[in-house]
């Protein structure tokens, strides 16, 4: 028998301690860090890389990256760090009192998007920026002035005197793809991509579970972010890109506390697809405690079989069109949002232009909500049913829809609530069960018809009628409208 002395026990005990605690280290602990630096080859680097390696970036612009990442790998930023899809133009002669920057990339292919009335460079996915200004692309050079380029033969044209300013032109269609799952992306300026229409900077519509935080999506021509499946958006910003802030399709996604502005600069026609956010075909998706405001388009948009929807808490004003729309889709929740003066765009008439819309979908309950029409423009809540065919769930008729408990301010004389059709269902008026009730109105004219429903507009004496607001309240007030920000 081998005898151990007390020194060496306790020599022996200690190495046994580490070996015992370096084993126990959980594998996620012992992944490799990678810090990145401005100038490298990032996407060589990632695709070089492990399942699970972590990479940190330094503070500084890398320039016309396309990341694919691997399985679980996770990307971190700080401030200063910028992902742009932009290239520098340098190089400028003066041309019949032009300014030309030559052998420039091949323009990419346009996209398949619709373009708005007048808008008809829309599809056109290279941008230029002047010391971080987005500059009008026109026709041809005849068009040419001040803050207005033109890109003819891999040549950039300008009025302006490019001489010592920071000329971008955006020429990579993506900042981050693939099919990789449970990545991690946070604390990134994701900026000035070429991305499609219906095709984001971050395009991840194909992958799982990646969870983005902190992030900036802003300046790209197509969508900021398209996501897919157990996806998590969390905090940031996407506001400033070309169609639409947020597109996103399959189960189980969530966004929440972000905010989404000025989308749509390119535009791109708002009721083909472009505005805010736009979700096709989810399950269990979750939208709450966002700022959405300000998109030349629908605020929130569900369109095409989405089930078991929630929006909630969210801020939702001064948007093109409609504010919360639900749309040939099923069971959702729309509670305890603030929905205020959304339809500035003006195509209000019917109930279009709503700050919450239920549009042929079935099974929604929306309470608890704060809602302001503007005397300008807008509609409060509306139920609209069309003979739009049925999905994946069932006919998409607007039946068994609940609104109750919530508060319409109306600040001038227009401006309705209620349900609306245009099919010949004769079943519609007496077995649709679309119900409003409990809800409180504050108008500012007590004589003017804020409601409708059997094809008629109505007055708060003709509810009682048409079986709607038996226990609600009109309250005649004078209002000023809300000083409404992300940060109130």
């Amino acid at each position: 028998m081998i005898r151990v002395t007390s020194r060496y026990r306790v020599l022996w005990l200690a190495a046994l301690a580490i070996v015992v605690s370096t084993s126990s280290v959980p594998s996620a602990q012992k992944k490799k860090t990678i810090v990145l630096k401005p100038g490298q080859n990032i996407e060589a680097i990632v695709a070089h890389s492990p399942q699970g390696t972590r990479f940190r970036f330094e503070p500084g612009i890398y320039r016309q990256q396309t990341i694919v990442p691997r399985d679980q790998q996770q990307f971190i930023g700080q401030d200063g760090v910028i992902l742009s899809g932009a290239m520098e133009l340098t190089a400028w002669t003066n041309e019949s009192e032009l300014w030309k920057s030559q052998r420039l990339p091949r323009p990419l292919r346009s996209d398949n998007g619709e373009c708005d009335k007048g808008r008809d460079l829309c599809t056109r996915r290279e941008d230029l920026f002047f010391n971080g200004r987005l500059y009008e692309r026109v026709e041809s050079r005849d068009d040419l002035r001040p803050r207005k380029w033109y890109y003819e033969d891999r040549r950039a044209y300008l009025a302006d005197d490019p001489t010592g300013q920071l000329v971008e032109l955006a020429v990579t269609p993506m900042a981050f793809g693939g099919t990789a799952e449970n990545v991690r992306i946070k604390d990134l300026i994701i900026e000035k991509y070429a991305s499609e229409a219906q095709r984001g900077a971050i395009y991840i519509e194909h992958a799982r579970g990646w969870r983005i935080s902190g992030v900036t999506a802003r300046w790209n021509h197509g969508v900021g972010l398209e996501i897919g499946p157990k996806t998590r958006v969390e905090g940031g910003s996407v506001s400033h890109n070309g169609q639409l802030g947020i597109g996103a399709t399959g189960e189980d996604i969530t966004i929440e506390d972000v905010e989404i502005s000025f989308n749509n600069y390119a535009g791109y026609n708002p009721f083909w697809e472009a505005g805010g956010t736009k979700f096709a075909e989810t399950s269990g998706l979750v939208v709450r405690n966002s700022c959405i405001h300000h998109n030349n388009g629908p605020g929130l948009w569900t369109d095409i079989d989405n089930i078991d929807v929630l929006y909630e808490g969210n801020k939702v004003f001064l948007n093109a069109q409609d504010g919360i729309k639900h749309e040939i889709s099923y069971d959702a929740i729309i509670r305890d949002n603030i929905a205020v003066r959304n339809g500035t765009g003006g195509f209000d008439d019917w109930l279009w232009g709503s700050q919450i819309l239920v549009q042929n979908s079935s099974n929604v309950e929306v309470y608890r909500n704060l809602v302001e029409v503007s005397n300008q423009f807008g509609n409060g809540i509306g139920v609209i049913h069309q003979n739009r065919g049925e999905g994946a769930f069932g006919p998409w008729h607007a039946v068994n829809n609940s609104v109750h408990h919530n508060t319409i301010v109306h600040l001038g004389s227009r401006g309705l609530n209620g349900v609306v059709k245009d099919t010949d269902d004769d079943w519609f008026w007496t077995e649709a069960d679309n119900s409003f009730d409990r809800n409180h109105y504050v108008v500012a004219d007590r004589g003017s018809e804020y409601w409708t429903s059997n094809d008629r507009d109505e007055d708060w004496d003709d509810l009682e009628r048409l079986g709607l607001e038996r226990k609600g309240k009109r309250i005649v007030e004078t209002r000023s409208p809300m000083d409404l920000s992300c940060d109130s």
